[in-house]
């Protein structure tokens, strides 16, 4: 399914670091153009950095390391003249949920500086790309 005008993190590097460092998350907007119609993208990203966890030989916790690895977490809304959407995701890839029809589609969403480019259906016979920009900083 693609979004259409009746109708990514990635890594969205721009979150924060550690899920330590900020424990709520950074809310950020994008400009979208969804085939001609402009749309406003929501999203409200969490970054969580697992760690490994070790055990003295009693079975009790004697520490954490970091692996280095940093998971995002995000769920938003795309909103045009004549469509909502509802998604969540993780990493590069978020479900997405018309809220008129109740349809729902994989997208995955590429980070370019500001940029984002939004590929619907990108495993399916016909992906549709889609272009963001950033409006400003995360708040």
């Amino acid at each position: 399914m693609k979004l259409h005008s009746s109708a990514a993190l990635i890594a969205l590097a721009l979150a924060a670091p550690t899920a330590a460092a900020n424990p709520r998350p950074a809310t950020f907007t994008w400009d979208c153009n969804i085939e001609g119609a402009p749309a406003r993208l929501t999203a409200q990203v969490e970054a969580v950095t697992p760690a490994g966890v070790f055990v003295d030989a009693s079975g009790l916790f004697s520490g954490s390391i970091s692996t280095g690895e940093v998971n995002y977490y995000y769920q938003g809304s795309l909103v045009s003249a004549t469509a909502r959407y509802a998604f969540t995701g993780e990493n590069q890839f978020a479900d997405f949920t018309d809220l008129n029809t109740n349809d729902r589609f994989h997208v995955q969403f590429i980070m370019q500086g500001r940029e984002l480019l939004m590929i619907a259906n990108p495993h399916g016979p016909q992906p549709a790309r889609y272009g963001c920009r950033m409006t400003g900083p995360a708040k």
